[in-house]
């Protein structure tokens, strides 16, 4: 009976450990990198010079860090890479600041999109690169701001 006890109090605790780790994200800690890469369009053309930041999109007081910035290629092409240290998970976004279809308005248009924390690395050096493929920027986004500090 005790065996038993034992047995199955153990297999309970894997049980408990399994479900837990399976509904709790990883998380992580310390240097943490990232790495996105895409390509941008304004209509039928590849759209160059393209203002592209991937940041760490902080809450509160605290200032969201760049991990890095860039500008799209003659081609739309972007990529970029970088690392924070942080004392939780960083929570990964990519800004798009663009002036496709904008027409007189003051400032560019700013997509903002949420990245998923799968792709995170612990280190300096991104293991995992996320594709987001190829964007059309005529679309007209839901949250979709302008911005004329970037």
């Amino acid at each position: 009976m005790t065996i038993y006890r034992g047995v199955l109090g153990g297999i309970i605790a894997l049980l408990v450990c399994v479900s837990h780790s399976a509904i709790i994200p990883q998380q992580h800690t310390g240097i943490q990198s990232y790495s996105v890469t895409g390509r941008l369009f304004c209509g039928t053309q590849p759209a160059p010079g393209v203002r592209v930041k991937l940041v760490d999109d902080d809450f509160g007081s605290d200032p969201d860090d760049d991990l890095d910035a860039g500008y799209t290629d003659q081609h739309g092409y972007f990529k970029l890479s970088g690392d924070t240290n942080e004392m939780t998970t960083i929570d990964p976004h990519l800004k798009i600041y663009h002036d496709c279809n904008d027409g007189v308005t003051p400032c560019q248009r700013r997509w903002k999109f949420e990245l998923p924390n799968h792709y995170i690395t612990n280190g300096k050096v991104p293991q995992k690169i996320l594709d987001i493929g190829t964007w059309n920027l005529e679309a007209i986004m839901p949250d979709e701001s302008h911005d004329c500090i970037h």
